[in-house]
């Protein structure tokens, strides 16, 4: 989460992309993220994190299992952190730093993990992560923007396909529960039906190619 005068909240955005962008090339460095949930209910999550650059052998990597040593080796970093729920791109994080080898045996014995792929990169006048999901989230892709204040009048990058800021099924906390590949399918033949959505009370999105979209 950004440092900001807003004490422990984030303000982000989050869409959902098909295919992974080229802008992801230029990030010298990604970082391999995994991360355990400890507690997820109604919006509320307390959350374990190990995070540290990605090996070349990343996909290769187990789903589950952290080996603690080699992550703290190559200079990872623990987190926890408690969330509250979600409404209108604001969400209640408070976050602390944890020892990455007491980090990784939590995550080692929690029953609902995920591994992802972070690429980074600034577009215009933001900055963006796309998270490239690794295991039975595999191959879901998500870019996300975030501000030091609310996401409003956004430009919004030709790879995001749609708006999921208000779709709890892509909280990590929902996927490290209910996996996307078991709902991937499904998915996209809803998005077939309905189209693309951008959340509409957040100022002026201007979608690259299109006209902007109030």
């Amino acid at each position: 989460m950004s440092e900001s005068d807003s004490g422990d909240f984030e303000f982000e955005r989050k869409f959902y992309v098909r295919q992974l962008p080229d802008v992801t090339a230029l990030d010298p460095q990604p970082e391999l993220i995994v991360q355990a949930y400890l507690f997820a209910a109604d919006g509320y999550a307390v959350r374990v994190r190990l995070q540290c650059p990605a090996p070349a052998d990343v996909d290769d990597a187990p789903h589950r299992l952290v080996d603690a040593t080699t992550l703290a080796d190559a200079d990872a970093i623990g987190t926890m952190t408690a969330k509250g729920p979600a409404a209108g791109g604001t969400r209640y994080e408070a976050e602390r730093e944890l020892d990455p080898i007491v980090a990784g045996q939590i995550i080692s014995r929690a029953d609902h993990v995920i591994t992802k792929v972070r690429y980074s990169a600034w577009l215009g006048e933001d900055g963006w992560i796309v998270d490239r999901f690794l295991g039975r989230n595999a191959p879901l892709l998500l870019a996300e923007v975030e501000r030091n204040t609310p996401v409003v009048d956004l430009t919004i990058p030709a790879f995001c396909v749609t708006e999921v800021s208000e779709d709890d099924r892509f909280r990590n906390e929902y996927l490290a529960h209910h996996p996307f590949g078991d709902w991937a399918e499904n998915y996209r033949a809803e998005l077939s039906r309905t189209g693309p959505r951008f959340v509409g009370n957040l100022g002026v999105n201007e979608v690259e190619g299109s006209q902007p979209r109030p």
